[in-house]
């Protein structure tokens, strides 16, 4: 007896939804946990989001740890996230975090950001190639960057992480885990500062 026609593509979602949940066992976590971070990512950013502006338009003193830093742009992922100052476990369940260690944002070196692969987060940062855009914005400036460099690499390589060469100009690291739902490797977009823009005046027309 063949299946009907009408059932196929519920057969189909179902079992899209039952490759999903094997694969997220397998990565080590359950469905509930992997979807429950995901949704406290988003509500924090939210929340992260209104003290960003409330601190820029006040100039006070950024708030306890986890403090928003920045915005960070993906133009080619349509994708605006806070940045907070820090990089541990609890650091990356609020959205991205800079990396001790290196440079301050809008600092001369290389700066350091990771985040977590959970969708709204770096889930497609793969998708970001060499030339594209990725842009911080400050409270002072926005720094519009260029992607040169897109790498996997071991998780104990920390070589991207390292000063530029001298006379290069300011670096831009991202990281995040690889495979997806994965921390065996480590995923790298890095860029390079193109243009540093006062924060004042029109945004960036790679944000266009």
């Amino acid at each position: 007896m063949g299946i009907r026609r009408d059932s196929a593509p519920r057969l189909l979602l179902a079992a899209a939804v039952l490759l999903l949940l094997a694969a997220l066992a397998a990565g080590g976590t359950t469905a509930w946990t992997w979807l429950g971070r995901t949704r406290d990512i988003h509500a924090a950013q939210q929340r992260l989001s209104r003290g960003l502006e409330a601190q820029w338009a006040s100039g006070a003193a950024p708030p306890a740890r986890p403090a928003p830093i920045a915005r960070l742009h993906l133009p080619t992922l349509r994708l605006d996230l806070v940045v907070v100052g820090g990089s541990a476990e609890a650091d990356l369940r609020q959205g991205p975090g800079l990396i001790p260690g290196t440079a301050p944002i809008g600092a001369a070196g290389n700066t350091g950001i990771a985040g977590g692969r959970y969708p709204g987060v770096f889930w497609e940062l793969d998708r970001v190639g060499i030339g594209d855009p990725v842009v911080l914005e400050t409270r002072e400036a926005w720094l519009v960057y260029r992607v040169i460099e897109a790498r996997v690499v071991r998780p104990d390589d920390d070589a991207l992480l390292e000063p530029p060469p001298p006379g290069a100009g300011p670096r831009l690291t991202l990281v995040t885990g690889d495979p997806r739902l994965s921390a065996a490797r480590r995923l790298v977009r890095q860029a390079t500062l193109v243009r540093r823009d006062p924060h004042a005046g029109p945004r960036p027309a790679e944000l266009a």
